[in-house]
């Protein structure tokens, strides 16, 4: 059962308490933010039963565990069939239509439909609306699925990326395997990815064939030939491999690497050189003689250019840019400094959000391990609605000390005192200004009407822009991937503003938001918009998710001085007016 399977389990189970009004907002939040993590995690959530490790996972308490437990050991839980029970069962593929909650989702059943396609019908013909259903939500609802049809079942890419590094691993140990590399989407570290597609350099395809299809985890061979072959694996996942010989092998991985957009340009541009490429090589167009590109590099440098990164590889301007020799130097992983957007278990009652795993002591260890320079811990504070602003200035004031009193006895790292805060609907703060003046850095972000009109998403956005304690927004478009839409907001004012006040807008690494999206990263770069790249991590293993935070900077052309937490810490302390 996959990850992607229980998280869709868990997400129906809050749907149906919602729909039948039964428990409160706080278990329906526990499966909505459970099946969130399960569908984020880089490990199989039945490997980590197996092991015993349920109780590490965040989002997952002693219930929900002892749910996963029966789920993962018969297939079936019994308290989840009768929360369902009297539900049709096309309510559930409706909340799979992005934008479609369990209200809408069970509107539209009652309206006579029986499936997606059918409702594609119904709303095409105006039959759904002729029933009073509203014109605008089933416009919206047509999108969703335009939407849904689009993503199919594509996979996270920090998911896809673990998956692909064990088959990567596997085919590394073959003698004959000379080199090997992912491909496609993955390659260019897009945010989602569908199969898992791989390249070998080998002079011995069939036997490198042959061995893929005999690896760990391949439930079924799909199609074999002499130098490729499809399968399927235990967690569902489709794998490729193509093997191709080591003097054209630049060519092949090119070719499978590059969007459908980027190879076009690419062939037009050799053309004009009197060039042919394909992925069995590069000839001269004259004589059709092969030339050897053992690597990309030396099909790139033949035509002149600069080596486009592959996460740039998108027909955005790379070409161009990489024909002048004037392709940005793109931040890497190795200059991050620091991450600054870390949940602790930090004593809080009522917190407004879901608290993290780990003591802040473990964090800060984990930070060194990494090789940090500073560490932040920006927990929730508690929950605005259920406490009083005495009470989360006196919880700040603790906590802060708290901080204060481990930071002087750390050594080797600096560890900051921050929060996450919400950005309420009016636009004004969850935490007090009294409390927020303790803090070495703020970090404000959207966590409740993310559907709101686009004036409204960019009026909340801007007036946290202009309070003079936020630092950071988190988070910015609010896009939760493969379930929920970014929010949509007047972009080109937010970047405008946010650098006018020398705001910084959050590159959020975690698995299923990947946010700023690097669309959004290149065009906020046009107004001089500084970023930080943070893991939003929950546990302390989600920390090594930087990297992705980092491909999402990189696809969006970002350079290292674009990216405050490759300061060193002297440079970040002045940036953030923290006293050293």
């Amino acid at each position: 059962m996959s990850n992607a399977k229980i998280a869709k389990i868990l997400r129906n189970v809050a749907a149906a308490y919602t729909i039948k009004k039964i428990g409160n907002i706080f278990q329906i939040r526990a499966y909505e933010n459970a099946a969130s993590t399960i569908e984020g995690l880089t490990a199989e959530i039945g490997d980590l039963w197996q092991e015993g490790k349920l109780s590490e996972v965040p989002n997952i308490g002693a219930k929900l565990q002892e749910h996963l437990n029966e789920l993962l050991s018969t297939g079936k839980v019994k308290h989840f069939k009768s929360v369902q029970k009297g539900i049709p069962p096309v309510v559930f593929d409706l909340l799979d239509i992005p934008g479609v909650g369990p209200k809408t989702a069970q509107d539209i059943a009652r309206m006579g439909v029986t499936d997606l396609a059918d409702l594609r019908k119904k709303i095409k013909t105006g039959e759904l609306v002729s029933k009073g259903f509203s014109p605008k939500i089933a416009q919206k609802v047509m999108l969703g699925l335009q939407s849904l049809d689009q993503q199919g079942h594509r996979m996270l890419l920090p998911y896809a990326a673990a998956q692909a590094d064990k088959v990567l691993s596997y085919l590394k140990k073959s003698p004959d395997v000379i080199q090997a590399h992912p491909l496609g989407s993955l390659r260019r570290m897009a945010a989602t990815v569908g199969d898992l597609d791989f390249s070998t350099s080998t002079r011995k395809s069939k036997s490198v064939v042959e061995y893929f299809c005999q690896m760990p985890g391949v439930v079924r061979i799909v199609d074999k030939g002499e130098n490729k072959a499809t399968v399927m694996l235990q967690n569902g996942v489709q794998a490729d491999i193509l093997a191709g010989e080591p003097e054209s092998y630049g060519a092949l991985l090119q070719h499978f690497t590059g969007s459908k957009s980027h190879n076009i340009h690419l062939r037009i541009v050799a053309n004009e050189q009197g060039y042919s490429l394909s992925e069995y090589g590069v000839k001269k167009v004259r004589s059709e003689e092969l030339i050897k590109t053992e690597t990309e590099e030396e099909l790139y440098h033949m035509l002149g250019m600069q080596i486009p990164p592959p996460e740039l590889r998108e027909d955005t301007g790379e070409i161009e840019a990489a024909l002048k020799h004037q392709l940005p130097d793109l931040v890497n992983l190795r200059d991050i400094k620091g991450d600054i957007h870390l949940h602790s278990s930090y004593r809080i009652e009522s917190p407004s959000h879901g608290p993290g795993v780990n003591p802040i002591e473990e964090i800060v260890k984990r930070a060194k391990e990494l090789g940090y320079e500073y560490v932040g811990v920006s927990d929730h504070p508690p929950g605005f609605t259920s406490t009083s602003k005495e009470y989360t200035i006196n919880w700040t004031k603790e906590r802060t000390k708290f901080i204060q009193q481990l930071e002087s006895r750390t050594k080797g790292i600096r560890v900051l005192n921050g929060l996450e805060i919400d950005i309420l609907g009016d636009g004004s703060l969850s935490v007090p200004d009294e409390a927020l003046a303790m803090l070495d850095y703020c970090i404000a972000g959207i966590h409740s009407g993310h559907r709101g009109a686009k004036e409204e998403i960019t009026k909340r956005l801007l007036k946290a822009l202009e309070s003079p304690y936020v630092d950071i927004i988190s988070h910015p478009t609010n896009r939760l991937i493969n379930e929920r839409e970014s929010s949509e907001a007047d972009w080109e004012k937010v970047f405008e503003v946010a650098a006018k006040n020398n705001k910084i807008l959050e590159i959020n690494a975690y698995p299923n938001r990947l946010d700023l999206r690097d669309d959004l990263v290149r065009e906020a770069l046009r107004f001089g918009v500084k970023f930080i790249i943070n893991t939003d991590t929950h546990e302390v293993s989600q920390m090594s998710n930087m990297k992705f935070g980092v491909a999402v900077a990189r696809r969006g052309w970002a350079t290292k001085k674009d990216i405050v937490n490759t300061l060193d810490w002297t440079s970040f302390a002045k940036r953030f007016k923290i006293k050293e």
